[in-house]
């Protein structure tokens, strides 16, 4: 059997999924669209598939390296084939070995690649698949570095030379308390307008703490080896601010054409969370001893530094803007991540508070200007979806661009400002140590 298209029975057992060759399929009768997988190594990426689409071949091709970053990704979706309530019917071609993406190349059938595992190598997966004429559906984030970011933008301009479309998985545009946000926030009678605000005083600010040690479903997250390396994942400042830098712009730009020289990067700093070799064993399941060889670099006095935490202070079109955002290992018994943001309108404040006050649940409030009556904007629980539902609106959506037969060229100019922020702020934080 040839190496580039491995079919691996073991595999197909241990999670029900039956593999085959997608050729089988009558061509005449193909869906428009046909996903192909690369080096997932991230479970966003088997979320894409958690509900059968719509127009979406029901056949995946999966290209990667080697079988060992996917394991993950078959026994996913082997559990949604096999559930009792809607199972769904994903058949799966894996191909393997160091020519990958060349076989991706050479794949004349799927026209969308579908994004989620190591951050070193997404930016040059993201060129070799618009390179290929094939559209890019990625998860965050698209750069991590200045070299990424340069690479980043002559893949969007080929994309766009092309008619091909980049997108990211921004789930959080789909949380219905977001939405109810953006609408506030271009409310003229109860905002009015976004304040200019100053480095002390911004107008928008925003503050996520997270935890490299948490459960799942009950279970424990096991993180891959490389997340603790921010070569490989990203440092904090680059990797979950792009969440956030979205937030901004779609909900408080929502019209604006937002480009790199619309935005002034002030100051940026970072710090790192200290790891011991039994916390990193335990959130990963490494049974060596101490750190593996490749993080050698990052420890010292025999705790690992990743610099995941640190804050980021900048301008869009003068407006100004603060992004504070730490790891720690593990939250106290009880509690979990936190998040804070403040809107300051001529007319209004707006906030969004997830702490010890609102049961970890994010929950959203108004306040007149003039006013210290702070207003509760209540959304019934069952108007929420789970972060896990998001994928399926996002891609719908995602797919609903391809019949507009036009690409946003605003969304594309919002992507670039977006990590000229973040590859600016590495930069410069690395350059304050």
């Amino acid at each position: 059997m040839s190496d580039h298209t491995l079919y691996y029975i073991a595999a197909a057992m241990l999670t029900s999924l039956v593999t085959a060759s997608c050729s089988d399929k009558n061509q005449a009768e193909a869906p428009e669209f046909s996903i192909a997988v690369v080096a997932p190594a991230h479970f966003h990426a088997s979320l894409i598939q958690k509900s059968e689409i719509e127009s979406v071949d029901s056949c995946v091709r999966v290209y990667a390296p080697d079988t060992a970053g996917i394991e993950q990704y078959l026994e996913a979706i082997g559990a949604y084939n096999s559930r009792e309530d809607n199972p769904t019917h994903w058949r799966t071609e894996i191909h393997t070995g160091a020519d990958f993406l060349e076989q991706l190349r050479e794949d004349s059938i799927s026209n969308i690649v579908v994004l989620a595992g190591n951050n070193r190598h997404k930016t040059r997966y993201i060129a070799a698949a618009i390179e290929a004429g094939k559209n890019v559906l990625a998860d965050k984030p698209l750069a991590i570095n200045g070299e990424d970011y340069a690479l980043l933008g002559r893949a969007l301009a080929l994309a766009e030379e092309k008619g091909l479309i980049i997108r990211e998985l921004m789930t959080e545009r789909f949380d219905t308390l977001n939405i109810v946000t953006r609408r506030l926030l271009n409310d003229t009678v109860r905002f009015g307008t976004l304040v200019k605000g100053s480095p002390a005083a911004p107008a928008i600010s925003m503050e996520s703490n997270h935890h490299f040690f948490k459960n799942v479903s009950g279970k424990p997250l096991i993180r891959p080896q490389w997340y603790y390396d921010v070569t490989q994942q990203g440092e904090g400042i680059a990797d979950v601010t792009t969440h956030l830098i979205d937030l901004i712009m779609w909900q408080a730009f929502p019209d604006s054409e937002t480009g790199p020289d619309a935005v002034t990067v002030n100051s940026a700093s970072h710090y790192p969370t200290l790891i011991s070799p039994e916390q990193y064993a335990r959130s990963t399941g490494y049974a060596g001893g101490g750190f593996p060889d490749f993080l050698s670099g990052a420890v010292r006095d025999g705790m690992l530094e990743v610099f995941a935490n640190g804050s980021i202070d900048f301008d869009i079109n003068g407006t100004n803007m603060r992004i504070d955002v730490r790891w720690d290992y593990e939250a106290p018994e009880g509690s979990g991540d936190t998040f804070t943001a403040c809107y300051r309108g001529t007319k209004g404040t707006v906030e969004i508070i997830q702490d010890a006050s609102t049961g970890y649940v994010k929950t959203l409030y108004y306040t007149p200007a003039g006013s210290s009556e702070r207003l509760l904007i209540d959304i019934p629980a069952e108007e929420r979806l789970g972060h896990e539902d998001h994928f399926n609106r996002l891609t719908a959506d995602f797919l609903r661009q391809f019949s507009h037969a036009q690409m946003a060229d605003r969304e594309n100019l919002n992507t670039l400002a977006k990590y000229f922020i973040t590859t600016t702020a590495v930069e410069m934080a690395g350059k304050s140590k």
